[in-house]
């Protein structure tokens, strides 16, 4: 696939460090500049002072268990303690469409053929600054070091400095445009079990679902769309809809009426 990427970095309030990329695809609709500021790249990876991990994941959890993989491509890269990491989701932003749909959306069986490149090279990339910075600190060459469950190490006297204490210094350091990445044979994440990073949050209640959400003076749309495909409106009666109680408007649309009121069970 046609692509072009770059990386970009920042630092997270002088006490992170953040790993950003643009990834426009083929559509006219990805066709416009880069954004300037890493927190509307395409994905990302923040580290924090304390050793916390965070990946922005820009594909819907449907329950697959997408979270975790697309945190597994990175960390496979990255190798951080898998104990600290951490998920948000991206906010809605024309920076995070699927390369693949050239709009923001997940389906198709699409997130990790659409996530693996620029996940890989975005740990591959934090990775080998990480190691860059820890090399700058003990006088020697990067090549002298490796890393290891969150943490920089020197090979000779297995000396070794977690990667929070490293942020600052790894985010003064030039990107590396094209990092190497690990041979498929020494995977320890990608190919193997994983326990979801999800499924605690649904046990016990605490995870968010877009139906849940709640916001003051939310109005919800229910649509009534044609039965017939690329059918359109011709005319319509919202007469009995409107005397319905928390019935607000009745609107035609694109794709058929849309009833808006001040709660589902209203608008259907």
């Amino acid at each position: 696939m046609l692509r072009r990427e770059f990386l970009k970095k920042s630092a997270a309030g002088g006490t992170g460090l953040v790993i950003g990329f643009y990834l426009p695809g083929k559509f006219e609709t990805l066709a416009a500049a880069p954004p300037s500021e890493p927190v509307a790249a395409n994905a990302w990876v923040r580290i924090a002072s304390d050793d916390t991990v965070t990946i922005l994941i820009d594909k819907s959890e449907m329950g697959q268990g997408i979270v975790t993989s697309l945190a597994m491509l990175l960390a496979e890269e990255l190798e951080f303690d898998w104990k600290k990491v951490k998920t948000e989701f991206a906010p809605a932003a024309p920076a995070y469409f699927n390369p693949l749909f050239g709009l923001q959306g997940t389906g198709g069986s699409t997130s990790v053929r659409s996530s693996w490149g620029p996940l890989t090279k975005a740990g591959a990339a934090a990775r080998e600054m990480l190691i860059g910075a820890a090399a700058q600190q003990w006088y020697v060459e990067p090549s002298a070091c490796h890393v290891e469950n969150g943490a920089v190490v020197h090979n000779a006297t297995s000396k070794r400095l977690g990667y929070g204490a490293l942020v600052e210094q790894a985010a003064k350091l030039p990107v590396p445009a094209n990092p190497a990445l690990k041979d498929p044979k020494d995977y320890k994440y990608i190919g193997k079990p994983m326990k979801r990073l999800d499924t605690p949050a649904k046990v016990n209640g605490k995870a968010g679902f877009g139906i849940d959400v709640r916001l003051p003076n939310i109005q919800r749309a229910v649509v009534a769309r044609c039965p017939v495909f690329d059918g359109k409106v011709k005319t319509f009666d919202d007469s009995k809809a409107k005397s319905v109680r928390g019935v607000k408007q009745v609107l035609q649309i694109s794709s058929g009426v849309a009833v808006i009121a001040d709660n589902t069970w209203s608008a259907m």
